[in-house]
């Protein structure tokens, strides 16, 4: 994985939860002046327990207004469904700016009136990025441990789901209306047995079908973009859970989870299926549906 794909990989922001985030906000604020209070660098100001409590609050403003207020006020630009680590990095930066700013502030008109208003500043500003390492680095370890645990669980999950799906069983061609035909942008055709899909892989305008029968693994390019594969088997079979990939429910042995996401394996083969972070839940909720279905049916 390269630095751009390592940049756009999927990170959470934060808990996801307004009220999950203010006690996670709270927790970063009393580090930081617990840190503040007993690590102490040799040009560090003397404070008061009280003036560490100052820096506490400007620290727990800032957050409060970067990740609980402003997601609300700007949705579309903060984007939280889609977050990775790229834009992760970026609101940690920005966080330290307005830490710095307010703490540039504090200094100026309170602590520090006697400096200059760039000594203060420069100081401040110091201050905030050397004394915020530490807890961002610890949050960042936080985050990606708890999105590894949530991806585990409803990997576990969904597997639990998916041993009952495998009662399913294949039909001969022909029976219960099993039998789809893909028509291409060309004069070719496709006619295969539903059951016997694995999934299907687009490349732009091409599309190649994967099925499995007697013969093994077949494969077949068909000259049509996944929209017009997905349309022509509209059933409940399959599912769309990656922008280039449609899936066989009945196909899938695993579901894996890590902090990158979920990958689901193909029945008696190696293939590894991405899931999209946009499909997961739905990815998800459709293997949990059509177990319902086959213990009904």
């Amino acid at each position: 994985m390269n630095w751009s794909e390592k940049l756009n990989a999927p990170f959470p922001f934060y808990l996801n939860d307004d009220r999950k985030n203010v006690v996670l906000i709270t927790v970063i604020t009393a580090f930081v002046i617990a840190f503040m209070y007993f690590f102490k660098l040799p040009n560090d100001l003397s404070l008061t327990l009280g003036q560490h409590f100052l820096f506490g609050g400007i620290t727990f403003v800032c957050l409060i207004i970067n990740i609980v207020w402003l997601p609300r006020v700007f949705p579309n630009l903060y984007d939280t469904e889609n977050w990775n680590l790229k834009k992760y990095i970026l609101l940690n930066i920005w966080h330290l700016v307005l830490i710095g700013i307010g703490s540039s502030l504090l200094d100026i008109f309170y602590i520090c009136p006697e400096k200059t208003v760039i000594e203060n500043i420069i100081e401040a500003n110091s201050r905030v990025v050397v004394k915020g390492i530490i807890p961002i680095a610890l949050t960042t370890l936080f985050l990606r441990n708890t999105m590894l645990q949530q991806n585990l669980k409803s990997a576990l999950q969904a597997n639990k789901e998916l041993q009952k799906i495998q009662s399913l069983k294949r039909e001969p061609a022909g029976k219960n209306n099993n039998t789809v035909t893909l028509y291409s942008d060309t004069s070719e055709t496709l006619s295969l047995n539903l059951p016997d899909l694995l999934y299907v892989q687009a490349d732009d305008n091409y599309s190649t079908v994967v099925w499995q029968n007697g013969d093994g693994i077949q494969k077949k390019l068909l000259r049509a973009n996944l929209k017009s594969i997905e349309s022509q088997m509209d059933n409940v079979f399959t599912m769309r859970c990656h922008r280039s990939y449609l899936v066989n429910i009945n196909a899938i042995s695993l579901v894996s989870g890590n902090a990158n996401g979920y990958k689901l394996k193909i029945l008696d083969t190696d293939i590894l299926i991405p899931v999209s972070r946009q499909k997961s839940k739905e990815v998800m909720e459709k293997i949990s549906q059509w177990r319902n279905v086959m213990e009904l049916s």
